[in-house]
């Protein structure tokens, strides 16, 4: 029975790959496990969210989920491109990235360290006792943990997506049952911080450790990875604020209640689209192999394939997310109808991530670094103005808007990246 089952299975992929051009075998291996993983990851994440919707006060949950922004906001000062070039070094044979890439990032993210210390200070001068120690908290354990993580685009790059993904799984279980534990006890925001810093960094610490071990991969010279890094984080620079401003303006202009309600309404959406990131990434070391003329062929295609999938994903959230909030989060019923405007932006997500990936995988530096800054600006202004004038509502409008135009975007600069390529201007500037 099982060989039969086994038989057929091979047969429809087979029959997929045909139809639709993509290596099917390959994403069935390698996304299975980053479904399951992801899958895995978000129920963990979402019984935890409905601990913290359910155990603290709005208000509480609300200055928790800020310090967090401020501490994110502060990633401005680490390597945020590093895992990126991990990924691409180790999946183009450069094992020996992981060492020398994590002792890179252990050093310069002391940056973040002094700049969280300095903000910590400037709290504890105004007598917010507890937003200061959160962030010296979050100023010693967060730069390590960035670095430490990095086991998890070198086991990408090897196309290890089962363990990865085992151990994603693992660092989230760690992570849920330490909170848990904690909220019971109390509801001192600091003291949350707390154990947020110590289970997330514990956990990246033994799975980097246990990487090491099972591939003891060398330490190596790897400079042009490095490198790569850095361009990177130079144009991802303002990443961090854009991920992190949305928080800041509705705590600042809307209390800390109103952002606990955006958080929640954020909370399976934010779980869903890396989970589609995920699967895209999956096909970083495949992207890595084709030209850039075999990616663009069937470029319009994927697109398609995606945003398909996209509308899909929306129309069954929209149907569903009532009654996760009704039974699971009945005192956040609000979220509902922001949480529902959120999920649209599931269908530009996986085209937006294609096209992202191709331009990584190819190291197309200059297109990466203009889309960027161009879509950072662009919700940068758009979080700023819509957020100060509807709230909640105009937060999640500027999402979809972004996400609409973000895809534009992206199209464009990888069209003017094969223009770069073929006139050399592109292998000159890289």
């Amino acid at each position: 029975m099982l060989s039969t089952l086994r038989d057929k299975t091979n047969q429809l992929l087979n029959y997929g790959t045909r139809t639709f051009g993509l290596d099917l075998k390959y994403f069935a291996s390698g996304g299975f496990w980053t479904v399951l993983g992801q899958g895995a990851n978000s129920v963990l994440a979402l019984a935890l969210t409905v601990a913290f919707a359910n155990l603290i006060s709005k208000e509480t949950y609300g200055l928790y989920r800020y310090a967090l922004s401020l501490a994110n906001l502060l990633n401005i000062f680490t390597l945020t491109g590093m895992n990126t070039a991990i990924g691409q070094a180790t999946a183009a044979g450069n094992e020996g990235v992981l060492r020398t890439a994590v002792k890179h990032q252990l050093k310069w993210n002391l940056m973040m360290t002094t700049a969280s210390l300095g903000l910590g200070g400037y709290y504890l001068w105004n007598a917010n006792t507890v937003m200061a120690i959160s962030l010296f908290i979050l100023g010693i354990f967060v730069p390590m943990t960035l670095a430490l993580n990095s086991y998890a685009p070198f086991l990408d790059g090897k196309k290890q997506f089962k363990l990865n993904n085992l151990f994603i799984i693992g660092s989230t279980i760690i992570y849920v049952l330490g909170m848990f534990v904690t909220l019971l006890l109390t509801k001192e925001v600091w003291v949350l911080i707390l154990a947020y810093c110590l289970t997330t960094f514990a956990a990246n610490l033994l799975f980097y450790i246990k990487t090491l071990r099972l591939f003891s991969p060398p330490e190596t010279p790897s400079e042009n990875a490095l490198s790569y890094g850095w361009k990177l984080t130079y144009m991802r620079f303002i990443g961090p604020v854009v991920g992190q401003i949305d928080s800041i303006i509705l705590n600042h202009f809307w209390g800390p209640a109103q952002l606990a309600v955006y958080s929640l309404a954020r909370a399976m959406p934010d779980k869903i689209i890396p989970v589609s990131k995920r699967v895209v990434g999956l096909g970083m070391p495949k992207l890595v192999q084709k030209s850039t003329d075999e990616i663009n062929k069937v470029l319009y295609k994927r697109i398609a394939q995606g945003m398909y999938f996209g509308v899909i994903l929306t129309i069954g959230y929209v149907l569903l997310s009532p009654f996760v909030f009704k039974y699971l989060m009945p005192q956040y019923l609000e979220s509902i109808f922001y949480s529902q405007i959120l999920a649209i932006s599931f269908i530009f997500a996986l085209p937006v991530g294609y096209v992202g990936t191709a331009m990584l995988a190819h190291k197309m530096v200059l297109p990466t670094f203009i889309s960027g800054i161009l879509m950072n600006i662009l919700k940068i202004v758009l979080y700023i103005v819509l957020g100060i004038w509807g709230g909640i509502l105009g937060l999640v409008l500027a999402q979809v808007i972004y996400y609409l135009i973000a895809f534009v975007i992206n199209i464009a600069a990888w069209k003017f990246g094969l223009y770069t390529r073929s006139v050399g201007f592109e292998h000159k500037s890289a």
